[in-house]
């Protein structure tokens, strides 16, 4: 059975036409990535943190010898339009509690004032580009989706899927009538991508119609690109064949 424990944090009035944004880990942490900034830049107030026995069985050390648990928070944003963003450090691990907890966090997006539902991920594209990284959409009607085509985004030419809450919360939504879209910038999916959340963050500021500072994001993300220029060079050296001055003769 998935039992979930929610900590109320601090008591809060539900916000007006919220906006409910989820960014949990994923692909390139893009999703969290971009909650995180959201809730930096726009001094969310964290109003309660969500615990399941289907969380991975442990606590993360901190350098400073302090332990984190793991669960999902929920912070509320006023200004500059109404917000109730989802992060944390997990997601859960079996299907059951991937059910089980998107449908709670949209019933608790409601319950705070949500009217509309984005979700935030990446998309793994498994190499280095060698050209500007793409964001995609995907949402409960086709019409939702193709209204964000003037914010720059396309539509997956493959189909393909949704895993976890960034699909799941999709479906939640549109079982409680609220229209819901996903946002996916690719990423090359092995290391943590500042740029893609900067990618996906640029897509939806200008979606909901409000400006932000991507400066502390563009600084990740310079030094992201360094660490995948060593490791593409160590990748070409480790391809050229080597020199080899001995000739090996047979007769």
């Amino acid at each position: 059975m998935i039992n979930l424990f929610e900590k109320k944090i601090k008591e809060y009035e539900p916000l007006k036409d919220a906006i409910l944004i989820e960014g949990l880990p994923g692909i390139g942490h893009v999703g969290r990535i971009a909650a995180e900034h959201l809730i930096s830049e726009f001094n969310g107030e964290k109003v309660m943190e969500i615990y399941c026995n289907d969380f991975p069985p442990q606590v993360n050390v901190n350098s400073d010898g302090s332990v984190e648990f793991m669960n999902n928070e929920i912070y509320l944003i006023k200004e500059p339009i109404p917000m109730i963003v989802i992060s944390g450090n997990t997601q859960s691990l079996s299907p059951a509690g991937q059910y089980e907890v998107s449908k709670r966090l949209i019933e608790l997006g409601i319950e705070y004032g949500a009217t509309k539902t984005y979700t935030l991920g990446g998309l793994g594209v498994g190499q280095i580009p060698n050209q500007d990284l793409k964001v995609y959409v995907a949402s409960t009607s086709s019409e939702i989706a193709e209204q964000h085509k003037e914010y720059g985004v396309e539509f997956r030419e493959d189909n393909g899927s949704i895993l976890g809450a960034a699909g799941l919360m999709l479906m939640f939504s549109k079982l409680n009538d609220i229209e819901a879209t996903c946002l996916m910038a690719e990423t090359i999916g092995y290391v943590v991508d500042p740029k893609a959340a900067t990618n996906v963050l640029n897509v939806l500021s200008k979606a909901l119609n409000f400006e932000m500072d991507f400066t502390k994001l563009e600084q990740r993300a310079a030094e992201v690109e360094k660490l995948l220029e060593k490791v593409q060079l160590t990748q070409e050296e480790a391809e050229m064949p080597e020199d080899n001055d001995d000739l090996s003769y047979f007769g």
